[in-house]
């Protein structure tokens, strides 16, 4: 019960709270908005050359997997 008592206590805190700095709420989402775009950019870009780099090996039929340049280097010292 305490923590629903709580609950509602913060919730109504939360909510006076924003209405009454409301436009510090703004400025903050200001700020924090490019800075959320720019990563999720950057997730977005790291994988889409990810796909790209496996897209690569796709094509290719000979491609093994990463142990493949391992069995090349063990047939070398044979």
């Amino acid at each position: 019960m305490a923590n629903i008592i709580f609950g509602l206590v913060a919730l109504a805190l939360g909510l006076w709270g924003a209405s009454v700095w409301w436009w510090s709420i703004v400025e903050i989402l200001r700020g924090i908005v490019p800075i959320v775009l720019i990563l999720l950019g950057l997730v977005a870009l790291g994988a889409g050359v990810t796909k790209m780099r496996d897209k690569e090996y796709d094509d290719g039929a000979d491609y093994n997997g990463p142990g493949e340049f391992q069995d090349d280097a063990i047939s070398l010292e044979k």
